[in-house]
């Protein structure tokens, strides 16, 4: 049986820190969590100039609909969506950051909850979905910026909440029982609704047993391998 209470040997960036420090990479990481929490909230509130500042040219972001894409796609199809009522709200909860000694690469997992509304079946429901953000960040040695590389997800929990409690939608239990738990009702409603094929090897909780938990332990070791400084294909 899997151990809930650890990672496994050998998950962890070796020699990297990851609170307190020297006072030099605490004023990184404070650097690197203004990054991390603008994410959402230039996103949501569609502050496209600033969320694009969170990227290095080329960088890639993952989501459940749309996959690996360019940075920019990303932010065009957040744009078209929005233009076309989709209403999805992130909430942040705390993160972490691993950054190396010589202050050029970090990682962040940041907690956050995706929100999405979303009428099924006549309803207006809320899609709640439990998260992780990861980042994988680098500096410019010229500018000395950060930004961000690649930036994914572990979907760990989710859930559907009527707007109105007195109008319940009904779900097709079967076609459910084909999306992974952690983004099982949030992925339900996006194909419902959003005229997409939702990407189900996402990464998920560490007691997944399937492919979810194994793109788990995999995006644990390409975050290892980032901070230790090497060639991390996204």
């Amino acid at each position: 049986m899997r151990d809930l209470h650890g990672l496994p040997e050998g998950f962890r960036p070796e020699n990297a820190i990851s609170n307190n420090g020297p006072n030099n990479l605490a004023i990184e990481r404070y650097k690197i969590r203004e990054l991390a929490e603008g994410w959402p909230c230039y996103r949501d509130a569609g502050e496209w100039a600033n969320l694009k500042s969170v990227f290095h040219p080329g960088a890639y972001m993952f989501t459940t609909w749309t996959g690996k894409t360019p940075y920019l796609d990303f932010i065009s199809a957040s744009q078209r969506g929005m233009d076309r009522g989709a209403f999805v709200l992130h909430r942040t909860h705390g993160l972490t950051t691993d950054i190396n000694a010589a202050a050029t690469r970090a990682v962040t997992k940041m907690k956050a909850t995706i929100t999405q509304r979303f009428v099924i079946d006549g309803c207006e429901v809320d899609a709640e979905a439990d998260c992780r953000f990861c980042y994988f960040w680098s500096k410019d040695p010229e500018t000395e910026r950060w930004g961000a590389n690649c930036i994914r997800h572990w979907y760990e929990k989710d859930k559907l909440i009527p707007v109105d409690p007195r109008k319940v939608p009904h779900l097709d239990d079967e076609k459910l029982k084909a999306y992974p738990t952690g983004y099982r009702y949030l992925a339900y409603c996006q194909e419902e609704t959003m005229g997409v094929k939702v990407k189900l090897d996402m990464p998920g909780h560490i007691r997944d047993k399937n492919r979810n938990g194994e793109m788990h332990d995999a995006l644990y070791l390409q975050a290892k391998a980032w901070v230790e400084g090497e060639d991390v294909q996204f």
